[in-house]
């Protein structure tokens, strides 16, 4: 427990069943009998995007709905999930196989983070839980900005602006073993424009490939 201590008081919530917590910084990798963070990350990723929701609901009132989603689309994702955790330095207390590379470690820290909510929720209440997201999310919500929200929302702004389609996205392969995947995924719009992205699910590639192809776009 006393290597725990430093993400307690960064967290500012102590648990009554330290179970659920090691639980929640459980990688599927580490050790087959042992419980892992996959159902708790599910848990929290839904109690996150309520507290969330609740919260920009409150703060943005004059916002369209679809403002308020694209704002719930950045807080809630992949990248502000890193952050958050990287702010807790939630890396230094995983437990996961040696054989997971620098390149999964992303994904796991963003898991990770949702499946401690989860846990929280479930040690606590959804008063509790909500205390702990809204600090830690603070900066975030405060500094929102929706210019830079993600690739693939503003690709397809793009394609439906200047032609009416959408872009096609394809899985052209995936390699490496179950735990430690990773997917190469195509995006293609009209014959006029293509690109490939890689990532460790099909989310991130899809990002990815999108990522490159505005920039060939907006050159």
């Amino acid at each position: 427990m006393s290597r725990l201590i430093e993400l307690i008081k960064k967290i500012k919530y102590e648990f009554k069943d330290e179970g659920l917590l090691i639980r929640a910084l459980t990688h599927s990798s580490y050790k087959k009998k042992v419980q892992n963070y996959e159902k708790l990350e599910f848990l929290g990723d839904r109690v996150l995007g309520l507290i969330i929701s609740k919260k920009i609901f409150l703060t943005f009132q004059n916002d369209s709905e679809g403002n308020l989603a694209k704002k719930l689309s950045l807080l809630v994702c992949k990248d502000t999930l890193v952050k958050i955790s990287d702010k807790v330095n939630l890396k230094d207390h995983l437990k996961t196989s040696k054989e997971i590379s620098n390149s999964s470690l992303k994904s796991i820290k963003a898991n990770s983070m949702e499946a401690l909510i989860g846990a929280i929720f479930l040690d606590s209440d959804l008063h509790a839980v909500e205390k702990v997201i809204l600090r830690l999310w603070k900066d975030e919500i405060e500094k929102i900005d929706l210019s830079n929200h993600d690739p693939k929302s503003r690709l397809q702004e793009w394609c439906l602006r200047k032609r009416k389609k959408l872009p096609i996205y394809r899985c052209i392969s995936k390699k490496g073993p179950e735990h430690d995947p990773e997917f190469t995924f195509s995006v293609a719009f009209d014959e006029e424009f293509f690109a490939t992205g890689k990532g460790k699910n099909k989310q991130d590639a899809e990002i990815n490939a999108a990522s490159i192809l505005l920039k060939q776009i907006e050159k």
